[in-house]
């Protein structure tokens, strides 16, 4: 459980970028920003995928291939499209705040799937990652003018955050139960198709939305420009491929319901990023929710540890 452990970490830690990358990001929208990542992702992935050919490794039947188109779309476009609509229109605390019960939704939604331990398990750790979670993000609460638009904001939070939950349970099951696609194989693939969907957003949003491109941003030298490209970059690259990569070798080694839990650390690393950035320590309130999230994962930790010896095995193993 150790191994998982370290590389759920690590895959947060990475997945944490994606709060401060875009400030740097100047001049181009969230949109952009998604596409930019996504288009990376879809070529390191391609390149990937071509030493696989070269190797002749990559003979995955047609059902493999089904699974990898919606499996990229609900983790890729799909999601990051529901959170940016999600923070146009409805608040960004309540938004952030939504989403961020996503570790409670993975840990139930996973057990549920599973049956890996006990509901009255997780009941604690659960309720503090909420509590947690609203210390946070109540100072941050705003009003919002449109009420219209607030319910079509909370909408797509609420489908951004069923995306993921499912996304995670149903990653670790087929990697679990497919034994034959490598952790490395399955972000390539994940990236390929990427590629696709970029391709297909990209062309509704060249359709419908036309009035709002503007391709001569992209063909001038410009400081901006090499900031988007070098963002792209460390989030296609690092935050996808390889986050994907260590999340997808933390899904072989944990329970998906203490994996879900774990992804806080993705808040947690964030939030601290945005403060290195901005070079200041958190409010004491948030420093106070902070601790609370951590203290909630120590204690869901210690409980799959504690049934771990009770079934007979070493408890970090």
């Amino acid at each position: 459980m150790f191994k998982g452990i370290s590389f759920a970490l690590s895959a947060c830690f990475i997945w944490g970028l994606i709060f401060v990358v875009p400030q740097f990001m100047t001049g181009f929208t969230s949109v952009e920003v998604a596409l930019g990542r996504n288009l990376v992702y879809g070529i390191i992935s391609s390149i990937f995928f071509c030493k696989l050919i070269f190797q002749g490794r990559c003979k995955y039947s047609r059902a493999v291939w089904i699974k990898v188109l919606y499996f990229s779309l609900v983790s890729t476009m799909g999601y990051y499209t529901c959170v940016v609509l999600a923070l146009r229109y409805s608040a960004p605390a309540i938004c952030t705040l939504i989403l961020g019960i996503s570790p409670i939704a993975i840990a139930f939604y996973g057990n549920f799937k599973e049956k890996e331990t006990t509901f009255r398990s997780l009941i604690v750790p659960s309720a503090l990652i909420l509590i947690g979670l609203i210390i946070i993000n109540i100072p941050h609460v705003e009003a919002c003018a449109s009420i219209s638009g607030y319910i079509l904001g909370l909408g797509c939070t609420f489908l951004a955050l069923i995306g993921w939950s499912w996304y995670v349970v149903a990653n670790a099951r087929f990697l679990k139960d497919n034994p034959e696609v490598s952790s490395s194989d399955w972000s390539t693939l994940i990236g390929v198709v990427a590629l696709f969907w970029v391709g297909v957003f990209a062309l509704g949003l060249g359709v419908f939305f036309d009035n709002q491109l503007q391709i001569e941003k992209y063909l001038t030298p410009s400081p901006e420009l090499t900031s988007f490209l070098v963002g792209s970059a460390i989030l296609g690259v690092l935050c996808s491929w390889v986050g994907a990569y260590l999340w997808n070798k933390a899904s072989l080694h944990l329970p998906v319901s203490l994996a879900g839990q774990i992804t806080i650390f993705e808040t947690i690393f964030g939030v601290l990023f945005v403060y290195i950035v901005e070079s200041h320590m958190p409010p004491l309130m948030e420093g106070i929710g902070i601790a609370i999230l951590l203290i909630a994962i120590v204690y869901g930790i210690r409980q799959f540890a504690k049934k771990k010896t009770g079934d007979g095995q070493l408890s970090l193993h």
